[in-house]
């Protein structure tokens, strides 16, 4: 399988970029998941389900004809969205209650980032598994990401995955939403797809383009104000991946976001 080298190229821009052509592909692409989303979420799920098949299926025929090394490991990568959304399909809340829920359906994700990212021969450094600098901008990730929770709380209304607030029913789960959300995710996201995006397109757009998928893929929750939010999100994390060199910093942000949204607000916000 073809390499790409080193960290140092991802961070080489093109000054006139690409040709309007292939960007306009890519955008393509992310506007057709956000159209799959809302048919198999608010319209017709079966319908919804065909749609990211077939957008999968596209993706991969793009990555075995593309000749670019660059743009066939990102067709791949950006593969993983629609086939991991027909697998989550499958998965119910009914059929595992509480935070094994989310451990089953992220299982998938965090699977085939890892594997993405040992096929193509990437370093930890590539994806941005590495000690972070700019200890400030960590203290404001970290510090600031239990706020998003609760703000997202506002937004939309999980219920809790546990029965009572107590140390002894929150302490796993909070570890599992932190490793099968917060890594899984932003390995995937802010780690190997943003990794692509932004040799592909400019520094903004890159992280647009990546903050923008991971919008989308909220749109199950039926709330456009909690896309946008989560999209809005996704711009400053992506930003901090850049500036810090790495996603230890929004995995765990990711993570204590998600376990005051799921944990704590619905018994101290009732």
């Amino acid at each position: 399988m073809d390499h790409i080298p080193n960290y140092a190229l991802r961070r080489t821009r093109s000054k006139r970029g690409f040709t309007m052509g292939p960007v306009a592909e890519l955008w393509g692409y992310v506007i057709a998941l956000g159209l799959a989303e809302i048919v198999s979420d608010i319209i017709a799920p079966l319908v919804g389900i065909w749609l990211h098949a077939i957008l999968a299926a596209v993706i991969v025929y793009r990555a075995t004809t593309e000749q670019n090394a660059l743009k066939r490991q990102f067709f791949w990568v950006l593969a993983i969205l629609p086939l991991v959304r027909i697998v989550s399909f499958a998965i119910s809340s009914k059929t595992l209650p509480g935070v094994w829920y989310y451990v089953l359906a992220e299982t998938p994700l965090l699977g085939a980032a890892l594997t993405a990212k040992r096929v193509f021969q990437l370093s930890w450094q590539d994806v941005g598994m590495v000690w972070p600098k700019h200890w400030s901008l960590v203290i404001i990730t970290v510090v600031t990401s239990p706020f998003l929770g609760l703000l997202e709380s506002r937004l939309i209304h999980p219920a809790a995955l546990i029965t009572h607030l107590t140390w002894g029913q929150a302490l796993l789960p909070s570890i599992l939403l932190i490793v099968f959300t917060g890594l899984s995710e932003e390995l995937l996201f802010r780690g190997l797809l943003q990794h692509y995006s932004l040799p592909l397109l400019h520094y903004w757009q890159g992280i647009i383009y990546v903050a923008l998928a991971w919008g989308l893929l909220h749109i199950g929750w039926h709330s456009g104000p909690d896309v946008l939010f989560v999209f809005i999100v996704g711009l400053a994390w992506g930003w901090m991946r850049e500036k810090t060199g790495s996603i230890y910093p929004t995995i765990l942000g990711h993570g204590l976001a998600n376990i005051v949204l799921f944990l704590i607000v619905p018994f101290v916000m009732k």
